[in-house]
């Protein structure tokens, strides 16, 4: 909007809002609807959309399964839209983020908690859609078959390699019998694994799954993160539920991790984002379970520079607060977190995790923050958006809405 700096957030209520960045003042609403499950309760937008600058739009993906193009000044729908991407709205759901690269948006499907009805079960996929509506949509199939998992959840959906397009992504559980254990197995298929697919979905390039246990649970809940380190090949991280981050050589991820880093103690789902700085050449993760002497220290982030020879040397360790933490945000020489459980927004120094500041919530901070025009925004369960200005450093909030 012309001489007007927007901020868009969506909540779990099925509402998209444009809120004005300097003011916090509600500009439009959308009310995109909810879904209400059997068992896993009432969702509504979890996915976190994506902005087409080029047509002016916002695209976003809720329970009901429609994608959504809103124009950005007025929340209109664009014409041709919504499309109904979800075929089936009470099993399956979008968690992970919508990405638009090539001229089309990227969509990650999964389920609420791999769960079914009587004659039914969720199906996990990917699926892209042209922008220009010239052509159909693209599905690929992590666990071959119908009604298997296979879900894509993770917040980030997918990764773009800036190199060639290609497209990374993590896949969780697969729910497929075999009759070896007689049991249903995790890993059929690429469930519990690292893919690099062709920018058109068309076939896979490389994956692997790095020794996940074959029942359990313990999949992949993030998608991965691609960066290089100098003196390093392109790499790829990723976090799974059995609370390792694992990092791959992303141009041969067959060979293996070329690290696994134990984080987390389990107590959480490890479903979150590592955090990449090249200023720094670190790599800064959250929700890492922390000890001292007197026992637990809860759940904070946990610094690992990368040195010669590609090695990850933790170089300091911050506690924060407890359970599922967002990704870090690195803005210049400061690492901005959340607390989880307990909820508040911290301030940290990249060289030695010493707090700066801190600012209490009235719920969780489970989502990640974000950075535009100078300013820092988050977001708890609570349905509270907070805006900082980090520069200089403010302990007070810019406004709640």
């Amino acid at each position: 909007m012309a001489g007007r700096q927007l901020l868009f957030v969506a909540t779990e209520a099925g509402s998209v809002y444009a809120l004005d960045a300097s003011t916090g003042e509600a500009v439009w609403k959308r009310d995109l609807g909810t879904v209400t499950t059997a068992e896993c309760g009432t969702w509504g937008i979890t996915s976190t959309g994506v902005i087409d600058p080029t047509r002016g739009l916002l695209f976003v993906i809720g329970a009901t399964g429609s994608l959504h193009a809103l124009d950005l000044s007025t929340g209109e729908e664009s014409a041709g839209y919504p499309e109904q991407v979800v075929d089936q709205t009470a099993f399956e759901y979008v968690w992970g983020g919508l990405r638009i690269a090539g001229g089309r948006v990227y969509v990650v499907i999964a389920s609420y908690c791999d769960v079914g009805g009587s004659d039914v079960f969720p199906e996990g996929s990917l699926k892209s859609l042209p922008l220009d509506r010239a052509s159909g949509a693209i599905v690929w199939d992590p666990v071959p078959g119908p009604q298997n998992l296979g879900g894509i959840w993770g917040w980030g959906g997918v990764s773009i390699d800036p190199r060639d397009g290609s497209i990374f992504t993590a896949v969780g559980n697969s729910h497929v019998h075999s009759e070896t254990c007689d049991c249903f197995v995790d890993d059929a298929g690429y469930g519990d694994s690292i893919v690099r697919l062709t920018a058109d979905l068309s076939s896979v390039i490389d994956a692997d799954n790095p020794g996940i246990a074959g029942t359990g649970d313990y999949d992949f809940g993030a998608a991965p993160v691609l960066f290089q380190p100098e003196g390093c090949p392109p790499l790829a991280a990723a976090d799974n539920k059995n609370g390792t981050l694992y990092v791959w050589n992303r141009t041969s991820l067959a060979a293996g991790p070329v690290a696994e880093i134990p984080i987390s103690d389990g107590r959480a789902a490890f479903v979150g984002t590592p955090a990449w700085s090249a200023a720094t050449q670190t790599i800064y993760e959250a929700q890492a379970a922390l000890f001292g002497a007197a026992g637990a220290l809860g759940n904070g982030v946990r610094a690992f520079r990368v040195t010669a020879g590609c090695r990850f040397t933790e170089v300091w360790a911050a506690a924060l607060g407890d359970g599922n933490q967002a990704t870090p945000l690195v803005v210049g020489d400061v690492v901005f977190a959340t607390g989880g459980k307990p909820g508040g927004f911290y301030a940290l120094d990249t060289r030695n995790g010493a707090r700066l500041w801190s600012a209490p919530t009235v719920g969780r901070t489970v989502a990640a923050t974000i950075t535009v025009g100078g300013s820092i925004f988050g977001a708890d369960t609570k349905g509270t958006v907070y805006a900082f200005r980090p520069a200089p450093l403010r302990k007070s909030p810019l406004w709640l809405e």
